[in-house]
């Protein structure tokens, strides 16, 4: 086949998207601003205490504008704790260094238990507010949002390298070391049995996890 009629066959590339127009970022930052209020008050004096007239006060816009992006500040909270620690996953994965699976997700725990740590009262508001709740709103466990999508990919790839076991989808086994660190942030949460460092309890989980998923 003649050269030029290879080229006339290749599929084009596809176009990079539309870059957002102005409109769409006033809203995008809008949204983020009133979030963020949300957040840093919740931060400051704890979810109940937080009103939003408070937030629309913080932000300079007025309650019905705080309604077009959010049906309440219970909402703020989810969205923050369905996307809280998909960056640091995402960069975990995505550092220079280790190729294992296991070590680079060992790295996000630990950057995970540092935010949460440093965040402690908001959340704690998140637990307290019941937001994040897949039995009241079982559409969590499914939405491309949350963060569990991102924990499938990886333990997906850990199989593929022959570091976890294959007897169980990555979807399962992500849902058991959801599990296993909801309950020790729980425990940490309740300074249960006593005031304690997060960083090494999600350590011990995993590793317990781990001894579980190793591949046979």
């Amino acid at each position: 086949m003649p050269a030029a009629a290879v080229l006339r066959t290749r599929a084009k590339p596809e176009p990079p998207p539309p870059e957002p127009g102005l409109r769409a970022r006033k809203k995008a930052d809008l949204k983020r601003r009133i979030s963020e209020a949300a957040l840093q008050l919740m931060r400051e004096r704890g979810y109940d205490e937080v009103t939003i007239d408070e937030i629309v006060r913080r932000v300079e816009v007025s309650q019905p504008t705080f309604y077009k992006y959010y049906p309440s500040k219970e909402a703020i909270l989810l969205e923050h704790a369905m996307s809280g620690f998909g960056p640091l996953l995402t960069a975990a994965m995505e550092r220079k260094g280790s190729v294992i699976v296991v070590e680079r997700m060992r790295s996000f725990l630990r950057d995970a238990a540092k935010q949460m740590s440093k965040d402690r009262k908001l959340w704690v508001a998140i637990a307290l507010s019941n937001a994040y709740n897949p039995v009241r709103n079982p559409e969590l466990l499914d939405t491309a949002a949350v963060g569990t999508r991102l924990l499938e990919g990886a333990l997906e790839r850990a199989q593929q390298q022959g570091e976890l076991t294959r007897d169980f989808s990555s979807r399962r086994l992500a849902s058991m070391l959801e599990g296993i660190l909801l309950r020790l942030c729980l425990e940490w949460g309740a300074d249960s049995p006593r005031a304690h460092a997060l960083g090494p309890s999600l350590e011990d989980g995993f590793n317990f996890f781990l001894r579980g998923a190793a591949p046979r």
